[in-house]
């Protein structure tokens, strides 16, 4: 039984909720809510997309180095702008209403983070980890920007959710509805195609001993393949050629991937914006077209990649500390500076405590709660491959609170404190 009452298990995610927006609504009217759009932003490209689609002109805009700034572009994935669009097909071209939209989803994230908790650490830690995230830095400083990382964080964790009722119940609709939901994270944040690997791993672990289940988790990415479908078909007519997420995966590899990011100690491990190296910059720019212009940058990222293979590993190990390092860089804001470090380190110290632990606990009782240790490690993946970005982080960051969650519960019962539960059954 839950130390907390039933009254205040029905009651405290919503206080939370209110809480966490109230926090958010706050800060982003301290910035303005109607406050221009950075010129040159990600906030600039998906609004400027999701109103091209609200006025029935299509998915058109700009896209970097071309010089038709309304084309019609696949740059950035549809799922974002599609959202901004039927706001603004309600609201009209109002980008402070996606400002208080985004603000509202971060909040409502308490809400999935305790049923998550519910099912992998135990109630109260889910409260726990769902408490921290109404007061998570990170969570309220992103709030008010026209990203697309508050989709991205509660369509993963609706499908973390999922997959979690899926393991507990593998029937048609739970695959159906994973299915789905795994779709709509590919729409909206194309690097979670480096999920599916590890989702499979999960799959074929956690249901060995049944090959009807096995199956029909392959069901999932059927679906999440056929949600696909209509956005390929439209680029296949746009550009003549199969892109299934976005044109711009190739350039991002170049940012991580270059001279300087492997030499320059201001950006190992980080990022340098491709046209800034001065050998690609005529070639990338000479394109005037974003699907060719991406094919030349993924040309000279692996082939850079190829020839200092010495580099990847030293390189490897810095984008990870990057992606992952409490510790800002000293020209950042001395305000995010300690907002982090006193936030995100206490947290990675507990995460990491409980990891390990944890995870040898879920897979010697069969439990499927090792999809949260699964999640974590893509985005490592991700870091590797591309760079390190506390942006990237971010959507996993409530898997990492309720690990954390998990260890000062643990720390709890080793001092006897009766409010520590067990964790779930499997």
């Amino acid at each position: 039984m839950s130390p907390l009452s039933s009254r205040w298990r029905a009651r405290l995610p919503w206080l939370l909720v209110a809480f966490a927006l109230v926090l958010r609504l706050a800060f982003a009217a301290s910035q303005g809510l109607n406050r221009p759009l950075p010129s040159g932003s990600d906030e600039v490209e998906y609004d400027a997309y999701a109103w091209s689609l609200a006025q029935g002109n299509g998915y058109r805009g700009m896209s970097p180095d071309v010089s038709d700034q309304h084309h019609l572009t696949a740059y950035r994935p549809p799922g974002p702008s599609l959202v901004y669009a039927a706001v603004y097909l309600v609201a009209g071209h109002r980008p402070a209403v996606v400002r208080v939209l985004n603000c509202l989803l971060s909040a409502l994230a308490c809400l999935l983070i305790i049923a998550v908790g519910r099912r992998t650490v135990g109630e109260t830690a889910g409260f726990l980890a769902a408490g921290a995230w109404a007061i998570w830095p990170m969570s309220i400083f992103l709030s008010g920007a026209l990203y697309s990382e508050q989709l991205a964080l509660i369509a993963l964790l609706a499908l973390v959710l999922a997959a979690l009722r899926f393991g507990e119940q593998p029937t048609l609709r739970t695959a159906l509805i994973a299915g789905l939901i795994l779709g709509g994270n590919l729409l909206v944040h194309p690097s979670r195609l480096f999920l599916l690997p590890f989702f499979g791993i999960w799959v074929l672990v956690q249901f060995r001993k049944s090959f009807r289940t096995v199956a029909l988790a392959s069901l999932i990415a059927i679906v999440a393949g056929v949600m696909l479908v209509p956005w390929i078909v439209r680029n296949e007519r746009v550009f003549h050629a199969f892109v299934p997420f976005s044109t711009m995966g190739g350039s991002v590899l170049l940012q991580g991937n270059n001279r300087i990011v492997a030499t320059d100690p201001e950006y190992l491990g980080y990022n340098v914006w491709d046209t800034e190296i001065p050998e690609y910059r005529a070639a990338l720019q000479a394109p005037n077209n974003e699907l060719e212009r991406d094919r030349v940058a993924k040309q000279f990222a692996t082939e850079w990649m190829a020839a200092n293979r010495d580099k990847l590993m030293p390189m490897a190990v810095a984008k990870i500390r990057r992606g992952w390092t409490p510790f800002l860089q000293p020209h950042t804001a001395a305000l995010q500076r300690y907002g982090m470090m006193l936030s995100w380190g206490p947290v990675l110290l507990l995460m990491l405590l409980a990891f390990g632990p944890l995870l040898w606990r879920y897979l010697r009782t069969g439990h499927p709660g090792w999809i949260l240790h699964l999640v974590i490690l893509h985005i490592v993946v991700i870091n590797v491959m591309f760079f390190g970005y506390a942006r990237y982080r971010y959507v996993v960051e409530p898997y990492c609170l309720l690990l954390a969650a998990a260890a000062v519960m643990w720390l709890l019962h080793r001092r006897g404190i009766s409010a520590a539960e067990q964790l779930p059954r499997a």
